[in-house]
């Protein structure tokens, strides 16, 4: 059976929020099937909705806009003295179909921990076709950080 992610698993993949994966849908450029009055989209619809160009777009320059924010103090999570909060780049360089395979463990790993990290960590990523990579972005207290470095190793 084929796996099926809700509104909130996309805007945890992308750190979008769920109201813009819901315009998404509104404009068209999101597909998906409505069951039991929830939209659930397969790995299909999020492919066709990572590859239109104007997503992409947005996604860069969020990515962009959220690493230049961390190094500006601006929407960090850490709101008390001594706290830690790191940022982390990284490229990998590996076939899409393993690449899924860890974005889903560390999308797992981040939802089914968030209560126990306080929403201390989320993570973002895009595919650079023009270099063959996937680009992650993560923000995290440096704990978390290593677990999800060992998901993506």
């Amino acid at each position: 059976m084929e796996k099926l992610y809700t509104v909130e698993d996309i805007a945890n993949m992308t750190s979008l929020t769920t109201r813009t994966i819901r315009n998404y849908l509104k404009d068209g450029l999101l597909k998906g099937k409505k069951i039991g009055g929830q939209w659930r989209f397969t790995e299909e619809d999020i492919k066709n909705l990572m590859d239109n160009g104007d997503f992409a777009k947005n996604i860069s320059n969020k990515n962009r806009e959220d690493v230049l924010d961390f190094l500006n103090g601006v929407n960090t999570f850490a709101d008390n003295i001594g706290e830690i909060q790191v940022c982390s780049i990284i490229d990998l360089y590996q076939e899409e179909e393993i690449l899924k395979s860890k974005l889903e463990k560390l999308g797992q790993f981040i939802n089914s921990n968030n209560e126990t990290m306080n929403n201390w960590m989320s993570f973002h990523w895009e595919r650079i076709e023009s270099e063959s990579k996937q680009r992650v972005v993560i923000f995290a207290r440096p704990q978390y950080l290593i677990e999800a470095l060992k998901i993506l190793q």
